[in-house]
């Protein structure tokens, strides 16, 4: 068993660094060395790091809130509305098989007045759509090595389906949106 030290899940205050917990390495998968309830998902994934930032955007991702103010996002009988970046041809575009239907993201949706305003990803060309399915089937965080695979953590996105779910050490949602419908300006569809 290999052991070592992992971030804290609890929201920190912005002037307290996060405390380090010990994290062990077991055949079975990563555990905390004083696992609590509140340390899993209810699929059983062990949850890492949690900053304001983090925290907030859990909190949105369960409950389908607004990324910048918490509240309510902007409903239609369409759905629910994104913001979508556009695909840019890079390695850091999330996978998808035809953009944007089935399109994965961690990013929240957003209100009316936050999607008029900016883009949460300001560098990137985004598109407003609504969702009319939003599942969260996974979590991005890192991916530490299997026992005896001699390997480097990676940061990654996994299904919770995924085999290797038991090493990941996850900090954000990651919601899949199906039945998309493009909006306008004014949150309308086209």
């Amino acid at each position: 068993m290999t052991t070592f030290l992992a971030p804290n899940i609890t929201a920190s205050a912005p002037d307290r660094p996060l405390e380090r917990r010990l994290l062990l390495h077991t055949p079975r998968g990563l555990t905390y060395a004083d696992e609590r309830h509140e340390d899993r998902t209810v699929e059983g994934v062990l949850l890492g790091e949690a900053d304001a930032e983090t925290a907030s955007q859990r909190t949105a991702m369960e409950q389908l809130l607004c990324r910048v103010c918490s509240g309510p996002p902007e409903r239609t009988g369409d759905g629910v509305l994104w913001l979508l970046p556009l695909p840019t041809g890079t390695p850091d575009d999330w996978p998808w098989d035809g953009w944007p239907e089935g399109i994965t993201t961690t990013d929240p949706p957003v209100c009316l007045r936050h999607a008029r305003l900016s883009p949460s990803r300001s560098e990137v060309d985004c598109r407003a759509f609504f969702a009319a399915e939003a599942e969260v089937i996974g979590v991005y965080g890192t991916l530490h090595p299997a026992p005896g695979v001699l390997a480097n953590p990676v940061e990654r996105a996994l299904r919770f389906d995924d085999p290797r779910m038991p090493w990941m050490v996850a900090t954000l949602f990651v919601r899949q949106l199906r039945r998309l419908t493009p909006a306008d300006e004014q949150g309308s569809t086209r």
